[in-house]
């Protein structure tokens, strides 16, 4: 679920939510007047998702047409 940054039109106050899209935005904590979205976090993988992030990165990269030591190529 995304987090937002909320800023209060009422007073100014900054707060933070973790809210579905279609979600209705949350009055504010403070005084209950209208927010509005400030900044969107994007969000970010962690633990056994994150893993092999790096190799599946690198299988995407060219591979060199020579392999290291090649006389043609100096």
């Amino acid at each position: 679920m995304p987090a937002y940054d909320l800023r209060c039109l009422a007073c100014g106050a900054m707060f933070e939510v973790r809210k579905r899209v279609a979600d209705p935005l949350p009055r504010c904590p403070y005084c209950s007047g209208v927010a509005r979205v400030v900044i969107l976090h994007a969000p970010a993988v962690h633990g056994r998702m994150a893993r092999g992030r790096e190799a599946a990165m690198r299988s995407l990269e060219p591979a060199p047409a020579h392999g290291d030591g090649c006389p043609c190529c100096h």
